[in-house]
């Protein structure tokens, strides 16, 4: 009996699961490597916590508004540190990096513009 009440309890998940895939706020994760579980639970809490630190920004017995500048800089600074690490890994695999949209492959060099003469001016010459 304890069986059924289990399988009851994983199919009430999986149904709650895929009602979630259909909103538009929420993204659908595939997990290849171990870590990714760590990452989204992570990713989960930061995306709560910051919600609830926006909500609560300089407001009394709130987080005071320069406290709360350093954290959203800090965040920002682990996301581009992520989007790095992503492109190192590639570089290291000679794979080309994709970053997802938003972003830019920090390693990603510039071409060098070629410098051209002005034609009147080489003409006076």
């Amino acid at each position: 009996m304890a069986k059924k009440g289990s399988k009851d309890i994983r199919q009430q998940r999986m149904e709650r699961r895929i009602e979630m895939a259909k909103r538009d706020d929420v993204e659908v994760v595939p997990r290849r490597a171990a870590e990714t579980n760590d990452f989204i639970r992570l990713l989960s809490a930061n995306d709560f916590i910051i919600n609830r630190l926006r909500q609560r920004l300089g407001r009394r017995n709130g987080v005071p508004v320069e406290q709360a500048i350093r954290f959203l800089e800090r965040n920002e600074e682990l996301r581009q540190e992520m989007n790095r690490l992503n492109a190192e890994m590639c570089a290291a695999m000679g794979m080309e990096y994709r970053p997802p949209r938003g972003f830019d492959n920090p390693l990603k060099t510039e071409p060098e513009l070629e410098v051209v003469e002005d034609k009147k001016a080489a003409k006076t010459k």
